[in-house]
């Protein structure tokens, strides 16, 4: 593959990034530790200089073992010849108190080996380490504020532990989102934007990104496509509307408020087929305009379905012991296939062998705080049991 990505400026940490940069929390859905140095490698062989993990990016892959992402890329870049220029990794964590972000950071700097202060390092490379306060919400944003983590995120940054702050939120909170661009905090934020939900976008009452790009924060884009339950349903959408996952991208990356579009790939070959749209021409004007019709056609049936982006789980264990991402992501594929006339007998088949079950939810109300989208669980629980039972 011939061609080189090319950089965009990261706000006002002045850093130049790949516009492609590498999601690395998907490596936790991967079957072993190989397949995930594999792929960490595969992307900086590529060129790409930004690599977004966090410190809840870890999930079991085999009985009693633990695949966490900050381990890999530490393992990766440690054992790769040392670039002439620093890499730069975001990582993150669920930290709005200063104890929890002591604890987090310092268990993130020791998973990836991060040595230094100032001049920061894994091995021999150099690094900028970016830390993010992972999923700001109403409540979250509160505690932050009240907690003296502001104040702690730039006493860590004067002294060298970490180069620059930052945020990551989700589309229901865009009046948390401008109040923590307005704080003059952060340097960084990551926000979900595509295609299919524009809302923090050009659709929103506020553009934020441009309203963030104008304050000199660089976005790192995520969500490109729409989170992980997306992939079977747009199977599906494939046959009522012409966009692909490189359209999806360079939709993306036409918007010029945009440092970075991470590209949250599980194998070699999807980072191939990612890098060669990022490498062709910039959409139009009436190129993003008619895309944005198409997509409209079913953005829509989007609403009030799980995409699987398993921050749920991230900080929080059903107490009944429900595997409901597993069962709203069923959920979510039997509408969009039903509606189109697809055979859902598989979908329901697959749901009988769960145990628990949606029928067993007690509608406590202990998973609502830890949805991104603000779904409401225990409802479409007992809508999924209904109609899959």
């Amino acid at each position: 593959m011939n061609g080189t990505i090319k950089r965009r400026r990261l706000g006002r940490t002045d850093l130049m990034v790949t516009e492609l940069s590498f999601g690395a929390m998907n490596l936790r859905l991967l079957k072993s530790y190989d397949k995930a140095r594999q792929i960490v490698n595969h992307v900086l062989d590529r060129g790409v200089n930004l690599i977004d993990t966090a410190r809840a990016y870890k999930g079991e892959i085999a009985p009693g073992v633990t695949l966490e992402s900050e381990q890999v890329v530490g393992e990766v870049i440690r054992s790769r010849p040392c670039r002439p220029e620093p890499l730069v990794l975001v990582t993150k964590g669920h930290a709005y108190t200063v104890p929890a972000l002591e604890q987090d950071l310092a268990e993130s700097l020791k998973t990836l080996g991060v040595s230094g202060k100032g001049t920061l390092k894994i091995g021999s490379q150099e690094i900028r380490l970016i830390y993010l306060v992972h999923g700001i919400s109403q409540e979250r944003w509160e505690t932050v504020k009240a907690s003296g983590v502001l104040n702690r995120l730039q006493e860590l940054k004067r002294d060298g532990t970490i180069s620059h702050i930052g945020f990551s939120s989700h589309y229901p909170f865009a009046a948390q989102i401008k109040e923590a661009i307005d704080s003059d905090v952060f340097d960084v934020a990551e926000l979900p934007y595509n295609v299919f939900n524009r809302s923090l976008g050009e659709d929103g009452p506020l553009d934020l990104l441009s309203y963030a790009h104008q304050r000199d924060i660089g976005l790192i884009n995520m969500k490109a496509f729409n989170g992980n339950g997306m992939v079977p349903i747009y199977q599906v959408m494939r046959e009522h509307i012409p966009i692909d996952y490189p359209a999806m991208l360079r939709f993306c990356l036409s918007n010029p408020s945009i440092a970075t579009v991470d590209a949250g790939v599980r194998v070699p070959a999807e980072f191939d087929t990612d890098l060669e749209a990022a490498l062709t021409e910039r959409l139009t004007a009436a190129e993003r305009e008619a895309l944005k019709k198409e997509a409209d056609k079913i953005s829509g049936l989007m609403k009030n379905v799980c995409r699987e982006c398993l921050h749920c789980l991230e900080k929080f264990s059903c107490p009944h012991g429900i595997d409901f991402p597993r069962i709203l992501s069923l959920h979510s594929r039997y509408k969009f296939m039903s509606r189109q006339g697809k055979d859902t007998s598989g979908l329901a088949f697959q749901y009988r062998k769960i145990a628990p079950n949606g029928g067993d939810c007690v509608a406590c109300g202990a998973c609502l705080p830890w949805c991104e989208y603000r779904l409401n669980i225990p409802e479409l629980l007992k809508e999924a049991h209904q109609i899959l039972s």
